[in-house]
Parts: structure tokens; sequence; C-alpha cells
């Protein structure tokens, strides 16, 4: 491996490790992604299958989408100081779709827990880049950036892989359970961090009325 490659990787861990912010979040998300992921995409098929059928659940993963979309829309005109607090806190939210899944799979309130769930990660998601951008120093933004996806991404296949069997074993609806229970848990605890609830961002100053 090229020289320039190693220090690249040195500076970039350097940045991610000595942040703590940065790391308790990504290892957040590390156990956040691999439930939700196992939990949507490999048991809520299951659970479609069972009960409302797969045409209705095209529509209620749909509805994820539209709370995205708004949460976007939501984040244009609230910008908290905290964003990253309030964003992590808000990941707890994403429990509800699959509390919903395992306890009531009817389509109106997966609808609605679904949509609502989008609409918190989407506002996670704000907050969390707006905190990179900010506190990071520009040159090295990209390699944060980099740990930040493989360690928020690298657990998703395990995820994906132990859910089956471990439904199959004790039933699916507490492993949904158990996958909701990791989402919280994982969430609250990187809320208790001290730095993830006091690092700010800034909020644009409102231009003075003329005349």
């Amino acid at each position: 491996m090229p020289a320039n490659v190693l220090r690249e990787l040195r500076e970039g861990w350097g940045e991610f490790a000595g942040r703590t912010w940065v790391w308790v979040v990504v290892a957040q998300f590390a156990l956040v992604n691999a439930a939700f992921v196992g939990a949507i995409a490999v048991l809520g098929p299951l659970v479609a299958d069972v009960s409302f059928g797969r045409a209705s659940w095209g529509l209620i993963i749909a509805a994820e989408t539209v709370g995205l979309a708004l949460g976007g829309l939501l984040a244009l005109r609230w910008r908290p100081r905290h964003a990253l607090g309030i964003g992590v806190g808000l990941v707890t939210v994403t429990a509800l779709p699959i509390v919903g899944l395992a306890l009531v799979p009817v389509v109106p309130v997966l609808v609605v827990a679904f949509l609502i769930g989008g609409l918190a990660i989407e506002q996670f998601g704000v907050a969390w880049d707006q905190s990179l951008q900010q506190n990071i120093p520009p040159a090295r933004l990209a390699k944060v950036y980099s740990y930040d996806a493989v360690g928020s991404f690298i657990a998703i296949p395990v995820g994906e892989v132990l859910v089956g069997p471990l439904a199959h074993v004790f039933g699916t609806t507490p492993v949904l359970l158990g996958c909701a229970a990791v989402i919280v848990a994982a969430s609250l605890a990187a809320l208790s961090t001290g730095s993830v609830r006091r690092l700010t961002v800034g909020v644009p100053a409102v231009p003075a009325p003329q005349g």
C-alpha cells in the first residue's frame, strides 16, 4: 500500500477516533442499521405474507419515503442549535415501525409508524451532516465520512444473517421486539454521551427587518 494512502488513513482515523461524538454515533448506527435492516428487510416481508400481503407492504415502505421527504422539508425550517443530540434522540422513534410489525401488523398503523420513522431518521441525517461539516476540518472531512460509512454499515449483513435463524428459534415477534430494543438502547447510550448532547451547529442569523 503506498505511503501516502497509509498517511491519509492515519490522518482520517485520528480525526475520527479523536472526536468522541463522532465514533459514538457511528457505533450507535452500527447497531441501529443492523437491527433495523434485519427487521425490515428480512422479517418485514414474512409478516406481510401472513397478514396484510405484499402489495400493502409496498405501500407501507412507500410511507417511509414520504416521511423522509417531510423530514427534509421540516429540516429546512427547524434548525436547532443542538441538532445532533436531538437527532440522536429521535432515532429511538425508528423502533416504532418494528414494534408495529411485531404487535399491530395492521396497514393503517404501519403506514403511520413508517411515516413517522422516516421523518425522524431524516432529522438525524440532516443533523449529522451539519455536525460533521461544521466541526471537522474541510481537508479531512472526506476521510471521516469514509470511516463513518464503513462503521455505520459494516454490521448490516450480520443483522440480515442473524434475524432469520433467531426468528426460527424464538419466533418472529420476540426477535422484532429485540431489534426494536437494540435501536432504543443504542440510541439512548449515544445520547447519554455529553459530547453528543452538547455539540452545536451554527444557526444562521435572522436578517433585521428593513424600513
